[in-house]
This record gives structure tokens, C-alpha cells and sequence, in this order.
């Protein structure tokens, strides 16, 4: 039996409108490459538990008046739902409950999946979203949507070229008008924890002699993938991660160079990871301006 906590698609309480054969009104024609749309019924008297959006959805109603209540945590928002109003979730919507109580009513939902992004939006495919919003008027966006289910709904009498040409009118104008502007995307990096930054540091202290200090195996020692560790290591340490290491090893270097004099300096290369003594004189010099050499006879 699937728990009432499991979370479920958003609108999934919103049976499509069936016709008389059985189908739902909207159907998406075959090789469709669009916005996906479905025509819903907006129960007069319902509620439901966790849901998710997944990708940014809408929401327009189109007859009904139900007053809506969602629960996020803490928060609750409320809506008196009247008029040609529409509502906008981001792909990453989530919803603790739902209540919707009023005269039962219809909606159409316009779902934007990633394929359509990077279809049409190619270089904004990783980040595309829309800001959410409800109770939305917007006389230009609704009529796009209504021209659009009317095509699909009569079989595309005007052919599917002028339907993908109305579904990309709708995209461009929810990218100028509704998406989440990029510089709003450019956010500071997030940083290492206290605890990942000093495991960290404890293990690229215990390991700058091994060849298997990498990129890899350090975000691996505290569970990121490579591309989000260096990230945020950048944005912890100031510096990117094997920069951070090869200064280490130079630090490492310099200090048995002067504690251990009588080590030859190829030992103390390859204690401290670099694969030769020249590998080591280029990058001790290159960050100390100073050979490993004259550095260990220097006072």
C-alpha cells in the first residue's frame, strides 16, 4: 500500500477530461515537440499530500472558483482562486498538502519538460527555470495557451507547423517575461562544511606522498562528485584544489629540506609526491622564486 507521505507528481489529485471515446481532450500530436498540455478538472472539494513539480509547470484556469491552501513546512499560502488566473511552479516546487474547497471547475496544465528546453532553448537547457507565481493575469500568455488547445484539440486544422509555431510563441514569452533571470543564478558558490573542510585538510596532510591525491579521490573522501568538490573548494580555500596540494607539497618540501639536511633531495621529491627532483626544483622555484637547493643552504 503506497504510504499518504509518498510523494506524488503535482496535480496528480486533477483527472484529465475525458471525452466520449474514452481519450483525453488533449492529446499531444505524434512527434510532438512542444509544450505538453492537458486539460484537467479542478475537484470543488479535495486534498492531497506531498507533491513535486519536477520540471516548471502552469496552471490556468478556466472555469470554477475554488479556494486553494498549500502547505511548504511551516508556511501556508492561501488563494482565492476567481477569474482567468494562472499559477507558475518552478521545477523544483515541492508541497508538504493541498486543499482545494469551492464550485468545481477546469484548468489547463502547460508542462515545460527538459527535452523542449534544450530543444529550443539550447543554451540555457542547465538552468532554465521560471520564478513561482499565483494568481497570475496575463490576457496575452492565456490567449497563446487557449489558441494552442484549440489546434491540438481539432486535429491541428491549421496544421502542426502553425501549432509548434504558437507553443514556441508561448516559450519565448515565458522566457521573457517569467523565467529566473541569470544573474539571479549566479550565485556565491556554496562553501565546504566545517567538518569536509577539515577532513579535508587532515587528508591531504596524510597523503601529499601518494600519487593517488586527486581531484577524484579527495571529493570522493567526502561524498561530492569531482565537479561540485572543486567548486566548493575554490570557494573555501580561495584557491583551486591542486593548487592547494602543490603548495603543500612545496610547504612539506621546504620544511625536511632544512630539519632533515643530509636527505638528498630526490628522496624528499618523491616523499612529497612529485615524480622526480626536477619536478620538484620547478615547482619549488616557481612558488618560492628559489631552487630546493639554495633554499636549504640559505639562513
Amino acid at each position: 500500500m503506497e504510504s499518504e507521505y509518498t510523494k506524488k507528481p503535482l496535480g496528480s489529485h486533477c483527472p484529465s477530461i475525458i471525452d466520449d471515446k474514452g481519450q483525453p481532450v488533449l492529446v499531444m500530436p505524434p512527434q510532438w515537440k512542444g509544450l505538453v498540455l492537458e486539460e484537467t478538472i479542478i475537484p470543488g472539494a479535495s486534498e492531497c499530500g506531498p507533491q513535486y513539480s519536477g520540471m516548471p509547470i502552469l496552471a490556468f484556469g478556466l472555469s470554477g472558483a475554488v479556494n486553494r491552501w498549500y502547505r511548504s513546512g511551516l508556511k501556508t499560502l492561501y488563494f482565492d482562486n476567481s477569474g482567468p488566473l494562472f499559477d507558475v511552479f518552478d521545477k523544483n516546487y515541492e508541497r508538504d498538502y493541498g486543499r482545494w474547497e469551492g464550485i468545481p471547475g477546469t484548468a489547463i496544465r502547460v508542462s515545460l519538460p527538459a527535452s523542449v528546453i534544450q530543444r529550443y532553448l539550447p543554451e540555457q537547457a542547465y538552468h532554465f527555470d521560471l520564478e513561482p507565481a499565483y494568481g497570475q493575469r496575463d490576457p496575452k500568455l492565456r490567449k497563446i495557451i487557449l489558441m494552442l488547445a484549440t489546434e491540438i484539440k481539432n486535429d491541428l486544422p491549421n496544421g502542426i507547423t502553425y501549432a509548434e509555431g504558437l507553443s514556441l510563441t508561448a516559450l519565448g514569452w515565458l522566457n521573457a517575461h517569467y523565467a529566473v533571470k541569470k544573474q539571479a543564478l549566479q550565485k556565491e558558490p556554496n562553501r565546504l562544511t566545517p567538518l569536509h573542510r577539515n577532513k579535508l585538510i587532515d587528508y591531504i596532510d596524510v597523503s601529499l606522498g601518494s600519487s593517488e591525491l586527486t581531484i577524484a579521490t579527495m571529493a570522493k573522501e567526502i561524498g561530492l562528485s569531482p565537479g561540485h568538490f572543486a567548486t566548493r573548494f575554490k570557494a573555501s580555500f580561495g584557491i583551486p584544489p591542486h593548487r592547494y596540494v602543490m603548495e603543500k607539497r612545496i610547504e612539506r618540501a621546504g620544511h625536511l629540506l632544512k630539519v632533515e639536511p643530509d636527505r638528498s633531495i630526490l628522496d624528499i621529491a618523491i616523499t612529497t609526491g612529485f615524480s622526480s627532483q626536477a619536478h620538484l626544483t620547478y615547482a619549488f622555484k616557481k612558488i618560492n622564486n628559489i631552487t630546493p637547493a639554495r633554499w636549504r643552504t640559505k639562513r
